[in-house]
């Protein structure tokens, strides 16, 4: 029988947040061979949402875990921050998947104002994440900082270089992967 005291907030958040991993490769893989990255069409509608769901899965899985790891921040500095950055990922995964079973009826661009909202409170909720991070202690410092600056930095670059389309996910799945497997590697 496995140990319960194994399952600590930490350990939890930390799963989830590399789980979403597994469930997103099969979207990006049918996004990479329908060439999706060149505007490519998808083979069919099946494939479309297929990979669409496989996609968003992720923004489930990491909403999910944020919400586990803001819980094992409760009693530390950083208590606020996670607070701010969990909730605002929460609602950003909840518009974005609107928006993304929206696209399927209304096409992309009646949805891209959404996702262009969503991708801002995405990297700032990340951002926030990763001074919860550094202010807590709970995860090395640099990996904050990294979530602060990744995040910041492609807001940023975003803005100035993709404005007719922000939407990458792959970039707000990143950093996630990166404290999730710190929690796993530094939990007792």
């Amino acid at each position: 029988m496995m140990n319960l005291q194994y399952w600590t907030l930490e350990r939890a958040a930390g799963l989830f947040l590399v789980l979403h991993v597994i469930t997103t490769l099969p979207g990006f893989m049918l996004f990479w061979l329908r060439r999706g990255h060149k505007s490519g069409p998808p083979r069919s509608h099946a494939h479309w949402i297929v990979e669409r769901c496989s996609i968003l899965s992720g923004v489930i899985l990491i909403a999910i875990g944020f919400m586990l790891l803001e819980g094992a921040f409760q009693n530390t500095s950083g208590a606020i921050l996670a607070n701010i950055g969990a909730t605002a990922f929460f609602f950003g995964g909840i518009l974005v998947v609107a928006a993304e079973a929206l696209m399927l009826t209304l096409g992309y661009e009646k949805v891209y104002g959404l996702i262009v909202i969503y991708v801002v409170i995405a990297f700032l909720a990340e951002a926030a994440i990763g001074g919860a991070a550094i202010q807590s202690g709970l995860l090395a410092a640099w990996i904050g900082w990294a979530t602060i600056l990744w995040n910041v930095a492609w807001l940023i670059v975003l803005a100035l270089i993709s404005r007719r389309d922000m939407y990458f996910p792959i970039l707000h799945y990143v950093l996630p992967l990166l404290i999730g497997i710190a929690l796993l590697l530094s939990v007792p």
